[in-house]
């Protein structure tokens, strides 16, 4: 802030720490820099400050930082800390901003030299006209000022005894928030009577201390009181203290201070003055005065009043009589006397302009003027009036400016007026015949025309006649004057039918009876009936994408049809509907332009129409083709076999469908010989499904139950491909973290001869260039975005997504860089293809086959909406249709035929980050004392040592909130608490049952947390169970999914056949006990097959305790098992093993 700056602020008294606060620094200096820049572009509303109040209050607009312009009104106003600054703004942060920090200070800058005396001549006179111009703009809406009404009433006072308080009433001068609105305000209060008469301390009153469910005995009201209270809380009103003050407007308020008037008990200001009596009406006079070089209206009475205010009805205020009452001027209506109080200083020398101009706004109207003008008078008697027309078009914006409205859209007017002797008259609202004489001015002559009003009215009743009516609009410079057809304001194919048959019929009737008609220069209308048309396919280099155009010829010119068919159907979502009217009528217009439509035989537009249905998208419409992928094409097969139809190009197009067309369902694939296993049956056809999708070149969702195999059949797929000598280019797989050791184990037991590559970690990037050379790349979604380049340049031949719900969300950054990905072929691998919405689908679908299902927002209107919140059970089947043949899903129970009883299978996950360092860190330290106290102490000694060592390290890899080590604490992620959701979510949307198993009750603790906060169902069994039988109810009997259960506790003597999945979190020494907790489930009674999953972390001591379950299985019972005398089987070399650093 520069040195001219805080003079300003100085000149304003404005401390620059308080404009800090309440404005913020960072926006104060962007204000600033706002101001330095000179992007206060315009100056409005300039009033210099009352130095005796020190009030300011300015408007200015400013130019934003993307041209936006926004006006912006400062107020400098009396605070409790002294001047204060405020503002309030168009801008969408709206107070307070860095535009009322520019405006304030470029209008203080102003006022400082103004104070000083060196405000520049023009800049004052500039505002002058503005205050000027403002105020007879003010004149345009006096008319329109609404208001509504109640019937009062007359009751004589009653009363009462014992009453210690009285209603009574204190109107005020109000003027709210930056001065946006004042005038007459009214406080009922309840006021304490004062034994020696007058009232004293004053209480807030509501309607419910006057009504009949009030117990207050000591409160004097009567009925009047009751409907004034009860009116009042209908009004606008601010509260002080709780004391209710209500702003007095319309003619409720008019009619409500009439009321209170007339109880004796209403104040000026103060309930210790004089009650104001309702005075009769006093006559104001107007007269113009001259000071200091400026014309002031000056309104007056006899006797004089101090206040006056326009409610509905003008009211004076007399405090020096004590009275109050209304007010009228001769000639002025209320509204008209009102706004002469508002008229701003008028300079002398700008005394006849300003008389010229306001004898014409108000030419009807005789009253003084600042300067006497000398006019002529002519009257206009006798004269039949001529009726006359003029047609012209608008913008709608400008007609409906409150309305919505489609781009380019026009409104087709009929402005009506009569010719009296040359005089133009605009008709008036017939109410009455009261109205003959009307006086305008022009040219200096001030004329009075006597109309004709009942030959206007056979006007006026005859434009009805036709279909017209006056115009509904706010523009002000619309009216009566204007017309337009009854009925909806649109451009319709009814109206501009209408509009034609008044074109080419009733104007010629009504100049046929004297009417004078005239078409604005610019108007044009035509309508032309089309016949003969053309359709054309252009395919892409990479005959991915086509483009169709369909069009006509008019008059010499090629047209095209198909972004008029887009517009019917999206004017029309009813696609029954519009094939009914379409068959009830012989053609449908199209608008060509504002001013030119063509009119086309329904017989065409309906051999065409399902099709363009199918591949309506406005979003995919490019320089008038509509653009579709060719899996969208699917749905042009019909309309390429009409033979009444011509078509050029899409030949590529005519294959695809015919290949479809002659399909004879799924043929058995080849079993690759490189494959280590044996693929049961629904495996088996799993594979043939794959090939039928790459051979009829589409894609889909492999969305088996988990479990089933998933994995095993993209690989065999894959193998499969590279034995046939059809993978040109590598196979890229993208997975969640924690399945890439799942996906590498998986491909290195299955398929073997598949080169693998895993692109993850720190030193990835050393390894890209190796790419081409391999089979299958592995990679996760999280590196999608730090590693898109990489894969951008790349061709694969599969792109493979596992758990490819990871893209439901289609605006995430991962999935717009999949989605560009390149690939000859696509599949997504899923349990759960959708979790929460049809959205979900969609982005699913957009990845395999973009435009097979259309843009989004198409998406959501013809399928999600109607599906979701309507419950439309067709379009659930069409969508059903479309899905059905690109999604292969089986349930555990469709194929359990095929399934053991039980199925194990072994998760692995890596630990990385922080804590894998966190696991190395604990291992180097664990093995240096293990090592020192072997050395010291023996093996057999070092148990307790050996134990905590080998404790600390599984809790690690469970999770490091379970390590009681300071540098734990700060590792916040668990890769396989990670891998365990990720299951457990999948598994409870799949509707399965779970039992969790762990020997770390505090680890149970964390995992019930989580499943809390994904609002998943639980209950838990540890040995601080108290209600054992309640804990296993609630899990078999009741709604919980998922039984949390420590070893010790649950391991042996529960029934749990409810469930159907098995989770070993960590792995027990003893593969005995694992069984034992397992069978919990898998036991007589259990009607379900069950799979049970042990997760490991890969390349720790869990996955090389499970190696030692089956190679030394009797170290393991001697060490955790239930005789502890054998623990010292665990030899020097075990437990080297054990503590062995994690492989890089």
């Amino acid at each position: 802030m520069n040195n001219e700056q805080k003079d300003i602020l100085a000149f304003f008294d404005i401390d620059a720490q308080d404009l800090y606060e309440s404005f913020g620094q960072r926006t104060v200096q962007r204000g600033l820099t706002y101001h330095n820049k000179g992007q206060v572009i315009e100056l409005r509303d300039l009033q210099l400050a009352d130095q005796s109040t020190s009030d300011f209050v300015a408007t200015g607009i400013v130019k934003g930082s993307n041209a936006q312009v926004y006006e912006t009104r400062v107020l400098i106003s009396n605070g409790y800390r002294g001047l204060e600054l405020s503002s309030n703004c168009s801008c969408p942060v709206g107070y307070n901003c860095k535009h009322g920090i520019a405006v304030f200070f470029t209008f203080g800058g102003m006022i400082q030299k103004a104070a000083a005396g060196d405000i520049p001549d023009d800049l004052k006179e500039e505002a002058e006209d503005q205050a000027i111009e403002q105020w007879f703009e003010s004149l345009k809406d006096l008319d329109k000022l609404e208001s509504s009404g109640i019937q009062s009433t007359e009751a004589a006072l009653q009363e009462k005894k014992g009453i210690t308080h009285h209603v009574v009433y204190i109107l005020e001068y109000y003027q709210g928030q930056y001065n946006q609105e004042e005038g007459l305000s009214v406080k009922p209060v309840k006021a304490r009577v004062l034994k020696k008469g007058g009232y004293g301390q004053i209480y807030g009153l509501s309607s419910y201390d006057i009504s009949p469910y009030s117990y207050n005995n000591h409160l004097y009201y009567d009925h009047r009181d009751e409907e004034i209270v009860e009116y009042l809380e209908h009004l606008n009103s601010v509260n002080y203290d709780r004391i209710h003050q209500y702003i007095l407007k319309g003619e409720v308020g008019s009619l409500m201070l009439k009321q209170i008037l007339r109880t004796g008990r209403c104040f000026w200001e103060s309930q210790k003055t004089a009650p104001l009596s309702y005075a009769e009406p006093r006559t104001i006079e107007l007269e113009w005065t001259e000071d200091d070089g400026y014309c002031m209206p000056r309104l007056f009475t006899e006797p004089a009043f101090q206040h006056l205010f326009h409610v509905n009805d003008v009211f004076y205020v007399d405090k020096k009589n004590a009275q109050m009452g209304t007010a009228k001027h001769a000639h002025l209506t209320n509204n008209q006397l009102f706004a002469m109080l508002s008229v701003p200083p008028v300079p002398v020398k700008k005394a006849k302009a300003f008389s010229k101009k306001l004898l014409t706004e108000m030419p009807e109207v005789d009253f003084p003027l600042p300067e006497k003008l000398e006019v002529e008078v002519k009257d206009i008697e006798g004269v039949a009036p001529i009726f006359c027309l003029t047609i012209q078009a608008m913008d709608q914006e400008e007609v409906y400016p409150d309305w919505v409205h489609a781009p380019s859209q026009k409104v087709t007017l009929v402005r009506l007026h009569f010719d009296y002797a040359g005089q133009s008259v605009k008709p008036h609202l017939l109410t009455s015949l009261d109205k003959t004489l009307r006086i305008q001015l022009k040219d200096n002559v001030r004329y009075r025309i006597q109309r004709e009003l009942p030959k206007e009215q056979e006007a006026l009743s005859r434009m009805q006649a036709e279909g017209l009516k006056p115009v509904e609009s706010r523009n002000p410079n619309l009216g009566i004057t204007d017309y337009v057809l009854s009925g909806q304001q649109d451009n319709s194919e009814q109206n501009i039918l209408r509009w034609a048959t008044f074109f080419e019929e009733t104007v010629a009737q009504l100049q046929a009876e004297g009417w004078q008609v005239k078409f604005a220069e610019d108007f044009t209308f035509s309508l032309d009936t089309i016949d003969d048309w053309h359709a054309e396919i252009e395919e892409s280099e990479d005959n991915q994408w086509f483009e169709m155009n369909l069009g006509f010829e008019l008059n010499g010119q090629r047209m095209n049809l198909l972004p008029m068919l887009v517009q019917l159907l999206k004017e029309n979502p009813d696609k029954q509907a519009l094939h009914e009217n379409l068959k009830n009528k012989p053609h449908q217009l199209f608008k060509i332009d504002d001013a030119q439509w063509v009119k086309i035989p329904t017989t065409r537009i309906l051999q065409i129409l399902d099709t363009i249905i199918e591949l309506y998208d406005t979003d995919t419409l490019s320089d008038g083709s509509l653009k579709y992928s060719k899996y969208a094409a699917l749905h042009l097969n019909e309309l390429l076999n009409d033979p009444s139809m011509r078509w050029k190009g899409a030949d590529e197009l005519r294959v695809l469908n015919n290949k479809l067309r002659d399909f004879d369902g799924i043929q058995p694939a080849e079993l690759p010989k490189g494959l280590h296993a044996e693929l049961r049956d629904y495996q088996k056809l799993g594979l043939d499904w794959l090939q039928f999708l790459r051979q009829y070149q589409f894609n889909g969702v492999l969305a088996d139950d988990m479990g089933l195999g998933k994995t095993l059949q993209i690989l065999s797929n894959l193998l499969l491909e590279k034995e046939q000598g059809r993978a040109e280019h590598p196979n890229l797989v993208i997975a969640p973290t924690s399945l890439m050791s799942n996906w590498k184990n998986e491909a290195k037991r299955f398929t073997p001869a598949l080169k693998v590559l895993v692109l993850q970690g720190a030193k990835r990037k050393e390894h890209v260039e190796k790419i081409p050379d391999y089979d299958v790349v592995l990679t996760t979604y999280p590196l999608m975005i730090r590693d898109k380049d990489i894969y951008k340049e790349q061709n694969f031949h599969y792109l493979v997504l596992d758990e490819a719900q990871a893209i439901k969300n289609a605006k995430s950054k991962t999935t717009q860089i999949i989605y560009e990905l390149k690939a000859q072929h696509r599949v997504c691998v899923t349990g759960t293809p959708m979790e929460n919405h049809l959205g979900e689908i969609w982005s699913m679908y957009h990845f395999l086959m973009p435009g097979y299902l259309g843009a989004h927002d198409r998406f959501t209107r013809l399928f999600r909406t109607p599906i979701e919140k309507n419950g439309d059970h067709d379009r659930g089947k069409q969508l059903q249709t479309r899905i059905r043949p690109f999604l292969l899903r089986r349930t555990k129970e469709l194929v359990a035929t095929e399934l053991p009883d039980k199925t194990e299978i072994v998760r692995t996950v890596s630990i990385t980050g922080k804590q894998r360092d966190l696991y190395e860190t604990v291992r180097v330290a664990m093995d240096k004392k293990v090592r020192d106290a072997v050395s010291e102490k023996g093996f057999a000694r070092s148990q307790i040592m050996i134990l905590d060592a080998l404790l600390k390290l599984r809790q690690v890899c469970c999770d490091p909130q379970l390590v009681k080590l300071d540098k734990a604490r700060k590792v916040k992620s668990s890769a396989k608490m990670e891998l365990l959701m990720t299951l457990v979510s999948e598994m409870v949307s799949e509707g399965r049952k779970i039992l969790i198993f762990s020997q770390f009750t505090s680890m149970l603790s964390i995992i019930e947390k989580a499943l809390k906060k994904e609002k998943i169902s639980t209950t838990k069994l540890t040995g601080q169970t108290r209600k054992r039988e309640e804990a296993i109810a609630a899990f078999q009997e009741g709604d919980a999914r998922v039984f949390l259960i420590s070893l010790k506790a649950g391991g042996v003597g529960l029934n749990l056949t409810a469930a159907d999945t098995v989770i070993h979190y960590d792995p027990w020494w003893n593969p005995a006990v694992e069984k034992q907790a397992t069978d919990r489930a898998y036991r007589i009674g259990q009607d379900k097959p069950v799979f049970v999953y042990k997760l490991l972390t890969e390349e720790t001591v869990e996955e090389k305790i499970l190696q030692m379950q089956e190679r030394k299985q009797a170290l393991a019972e001697g060490l955790y098992g239930e005789k502890q005398a054998d623990k010292s089987s665990l030899d020097q070399s075990d437990l080297l093993e054990l503590l062995k650093p994690l492989d890089e």
